[in-house]
């Protein structure tokens, strides 16, 4: 991958970076090159950037995290310089070792000090990401070139001012793309700095009249990516991606020496010390090349010692001089002695602050404590932290690359600001379902910078550089212009629905978000304006100025907040509605170490959704409970080569844009977005019961949260309740699959806990009968006491709804026979016959009168009862009791429960107790009863069982029904049917 590289400023050693986010020392000398390296493991993601002075070491990663190294006795971290919410594409040290240039792709250079970590200048007005930054070694000025190949050179001095701009003066490369991005040079003196563009020649801009002076050309048949001074700024070397290093004699315009190599290069530096090149290529290799410049044939020293010695020491002397000219000045200000030697009557003054700090420096030895009181003895202040200034960012929003940006990309489409002139812009609004909305395009008369999208409409609004995402905005913006927020509505129905409202002066939007529920702009101020999708606005409060991003969707409004310099590392979060009444969560966003937040959304179910600059998609989990939400880890995308750029959530898969090569941002137009599966970081990864837990997890936490809002908004489970019931089902099966792995591997604690996981009855059966089927008896044994604990009320409950169907049972027959005795009396039986229809024993009772009759009405009341008799239960075939339903497991997964002799029987008497029952005339009294087996009634007549009737109670029916439970689906109560109408007509032993 790419490798940067720098010298000290001694030339002793040799520092690079590379794509494995570790930095390298070596020593150069020949006799101590082939030593290890010393390696330091301090960024977390691809070091791009390099920069080293006499004692400092100031290194840049692509999460936009710079560190500062000191050597001494070693190389020591000394502190955080700077974080930012892009990549730090190139940063350089002033000689003083005091103030650092870093160039990000966010457009803008930052100039930190490295005394107190404060960001002194944010220099701006690049269109697309800056590829580098070069400060001179006076730290008076800053060259800076963009990938749209435009150098500007700032005066930072005083007040930073651009003082030229040079278009075309670079190559134009693609942002995020390090090894296709050039990087500039100054010389030693400062006279001038060395940039490569087009045509492949390096070119030289002199200083003050920024012309160019010469161009150095000839070599090279590819990109050149980097140029390097030598000692003296007499020559020059420069690498190429054909794998060329040329060395050029800049005053004679010409090349002196060429080496050629089989790989890309990266970067190039030259020994201030010696005549010795370093240049590295993409396999990560690091060359050094000892006397590029041939010795003997009448070329100019690489560099003079002793020139350079005397140099430095006239101008540590001048330093002290001025320094204290300066001091006695501001002692005696208006005092006459104090300007007695000055023929100007003037003070002696600094040209720029940095110069001041070098005289401060030069004047550290001034007190020699020769009394040994320790008062010359000044306490080191620690390192601090650096300063984060909150950057507002807006999602699916990207730098410009070339002539176009994104301003939104979600799932609802893109829009896309195309660069036309310095007047307007071109904005087009693509869809991703043509059937719902076609798509747009308008003239863009406003350079609106930020934009958020729904179904509903389309929310832009302008601001200032400084709060672009980018980091500039095209053609003057001025702080001071007043900013404006439109809405270009979508719905066919309401013409003339798009408004504009300009902001108060010097409030400008961070942020917006959009729904059909309505629009949120975040400002500068601090001020959160909710507004209608009409325009009406009906909330405004205000906020810490710290607010990072805000998202919508439907009814809610996600916002992150910085928490400020005490706290760089996570973010704060906000959740609540649109119409500002409510807040439904609020608290702390984790991000992963050293990211900051890259993407937030809301899922396609409506969660609130967090990815950070590490690719870690973090879900806001039980925000609906008081006090319970927390934000759960449900895919981490490092293990992927390629960049990735969210775009949109569901309940199964991140939606999102794999970047090709280096790139870290998507192209326009959209390409096809890639599905990529969550998956819950989990240990063992790559384990199979790792994989499934990970999905029972996920399972678990998405239906959690579908029933949750659909609880919230008083609407029904999507999919209604075959979804709920699919969804839960799902999860269980997931839980048995592991119930059975770890019954297999003969561990029963593992199986017991998953167990106690399974939220259905029917699913726990299932459990109990894979113990079974594995062979684990105690396993068994305990997962039916778990049941039995977990599952009794829903048994207590069963029995209830059982007793209410047999009293409306009761009372439905109770109805019928009042109908059918109200009938006409040619329909009605006679009284004898409205007894029982039949008993357990078949012997009659006295014949008489009343028997005749009664044998006469019988087919009448057989009629009758037939009107309302239910169909006759089949009857129930005699087996052994099995507990597990089943005589063999492996031939059914299903397990249903069999309706026993004794439920039948239970269910008849319940139906019997109904009726009203005769009296013989014998006065005995029979018990309602019905001949189930007209050939078991004959053998108990003629056994005289007859006289001892048989009656089930139902204690002994739920018994049963309790021991015959091992089913997936629990079936519904059989109701009984009623007692068959039977003739009692004439027996064979009648008189």
């Amino acid at each position: 991958g790419y490798t940067p590289l720098a010298f000290s400023a001694d030339g002793a050693l040799i520092i690079t970076g590379g794509t494995d986010s570790l930095i390298r020392v070596f020593r150069s000398s020949q006799s101590e090159r082939d030593k290890e390296a010393l390696t330091l493991e301090h960024h977390s993601d691809a070091v791009v950037a390099v920069a080293a002075s006499r004692s400092k070491i100031v290194t840049g990663d692509e999460e936009g995290v710079v560190l500062s190294f000191d050597v001494h006795d070693g190389v020591h971290a000394s502190g955080t310089v700077l974080r930012m919410e892009m990549a730090a594409r190139d940063v350089s040290i002033s000689a003083s070792e005091r103030l650092v240039a870093v160039a990000s792709d966010d457009g803008a250079v930052r100039m930190v000090s490295l005394v107190d970590m404060g960001v002194q200048h944010v220099l701006e007005g690049h269109r697309s990401a800056v590829s580098s930054a070069a400060l001179a070694p006076d730290a008076s000025f800053v060259a800076a070139v963009g990938c749209d190949g435009t150098a500007r050179v700032w005066d930072v001095r005083g007040e930073a001012t651009c003082v030229q701009v040079l278009r075309k003066l670079a190559y134009t490369c693609e942002p995020g793309v390090a090894l296709q991005q050039t990087k500039a040079r100054w010389s030693p003196d400062g006279s001038a700095f060395a940039v490569a563009g087009e045509g492949h020649a390096v070119r030289v801009v002199a200083r003050n009249s920024w012309a160019v002076s010469g161009e150095l050309g000839g070599e090279h048949s590819a990109m050149v990516t980097c140029v390097a001074w030598s000692g003296s700024g007499r020559y020059v070397a420069s690498v190429a991606l054909d794998g060329v290093v040329a060395v050029w004699d800049v005053q004679a315009r010409r090349a002196v020496a060429t080496r050629r190599t089989g790989d890309k290069l990266c970067q190039v530096a030259w020994n201030p010390r010696a005549n010795m090149l370093a240049f590295t290529d993409t396999a990560g290799a690091l060359r050094v090349w000892d006397g590029p410049v041939p010795a003997g044939q009448g070329y100019a020293p690489v560099f003079v010692e002793a020139q350079a010695a005397a140099a430095a020491e006239t101008e540590s002397e001048a330093q002290v001089d001025a320094a204290a000219d300066a001091l006695m000045s501001d002692l005696f200000a208006g005092d006459s002695m104090a300007n007695e030697d000055d023929d100007s009557g003037e003070p002696a003054a600094f040209d720029s602050g940095d110069e001041l700090a070098d005289a401060g420096e030069a004047l550290d030895d001034f007190v020699v404590d020769d009394d040994g009181g320790g008062y010359a003895e000044r306490p080191a202040a620690p390192p601090r932290a650096a300063p984060v200034a909150t950057r507002s960012f807006q999602p699916g929003a990207t730098p410009w690359a070339g002539d176009r940006r994104y301003l939104a990309l979600n799932m609802v489409g893109s829009v896309v600001s195309i660069a036309q002139d310095a007047a307007h812009n071109t904005v087009e609004i693509t869809f991703f379902d043509k059937s719902a909305h076609r798509d747009m395009h308008f003239a863009d008369s406003f350079r609106f910078a930020l934009a958020a999208l729904c179904d509903a409409g389309c929310l832009l609004a302008t601001t200032t550089r400084a709060l672009a995402n980018d980091g500039s905005l095209r053609g003057a913006a001025d702080s001071d212009d007043a900013s404006v927020v439109a809405f270009r509505a979508f719905a066919p129905w309401a013409a003339a629905s798009d408004w504009t409202l300009p902001l108060p002066p010097n409030e400008h939007p961070r942020c917006l978000a959009v729904s059909p529920a309505g629009a949120a702009v975040v400002t500068s101020r601090g001020m959160l304006r909710l507004l209608t999708c009409g325009g009406v606005q009906r909330h405004v409060e205000s906020l810490a100025d710290r607010v990072v991003t805000c998202v919508a969707h439907g009814d809610l409004l996600l916002l992150l907040l910085a928490r400020g310099a005490a706290d760089p590392g996570d973010l704060e979060y906000v959740l609540m509605r649109m119409d500002g009444g409510t807040r439904l969560a609020s608290g702390t966003c984790p991000l992963t170490p050293a990211s900051t937040a890259a993407w937030a959304g809301f899922s396609e179910e409506g969660h609130p959704a967090v990815c950070d600059s590490r690719g870690v998609v973090r879900l806001l989990h039980r925000y609906w409970a008081p006090r319970q939400a927390c934000w759960v880890p449900v895919l981490d995308t490092r293990a992927r080569r390629a960049a990735v750029w969210p775009v949109a959530l569901s309940a199964r898969h991140l939606l999102a844009v794999t970047c090709r090569g280096a790139s870290r941002y998507p192209p326009v137009p959209t390409p096809i977005l890639d599905e990529l599966p969550l998956a819950v970081p989990l240990l063992q990864p790559d384990a199979a019961a790792s994989q499934l837990e990970a999905r029972a997890l996920e399972a678990a936490v998405f239906h959690e949260q579908l029933a949750a809002e659909a609880e919230r908004t008083a609407g029904e489970y999507p999919g209604g309740r075959t979804a709920e019931a699919r969804d839960r089902l799902e999860h269980d099966k997931l839980l048995l699959r592991l119930v059975q792995l770890a019954c297999k591997a003969d561990r029963p604690q593992r199986a017991v806990d998953l167990a106690a996981m399974i939220t259905s009855e029917p699913s726990f059966d299932a459990c109990v009968k894979i113990a079974v089927h594995e062979k684990q008896s105690q396993l068994a044994e305990r997962l039916m006491r778990l049941k039995e604990a977990r599952f009794s009320h829903h048994g207590d409950d069963d029995e209830d709804e059982d007793d209410q169907d047999l009293d409306s049972d009761r009372d439905r027959d109770q109805d019928q026979a009042s109908d059918v005795e109200m009938a006409s009396d040619d329909q009605r039986p006679p009284p004898a016959a409205r007894r029982p229809a039949a008993t357990y024993g078949s012997r009659r009772a006295a014949a008489g009168p009343a028997a005749g009759s009664a044998a006469e009405a019988a087919p009448a009341a057989a009629a009758a009862a037939s009107a309302f008799a239910r169909p006759p239960q089949p009857p129930t075939t005699a087996r052994p009791f099995n507990p597990f339903g089943v005589v063999s497991p492996s031939k059914s997964m299903e397990i249903k429960r069999s309706h026993s002799f004794f439920d039948a029987a239970d269910a008849h008497s319940n139906a019997l107790s109904r009726e009203p029952s005769a009296s013989p005339a014998d006065g005995h009294v029979l018990p309602p009863a019905k001949r189930l087996n007209p050939q078991a009634a004959d053998a108990a007549d003629a056994a005289g069982a007859g006289d001892a009737p048989r009656k089930i109670s139902r204690t002994a029916g739920a018994a049963q029904s309790k021991l015959t439970a091992f089913a997936f689906k629990r079936q519904p109560p059989q109701q009984a049917p009623p007692p068959e109408a039977c003739s009692d007509g004439p027996s064979s032993d009648a008189p």
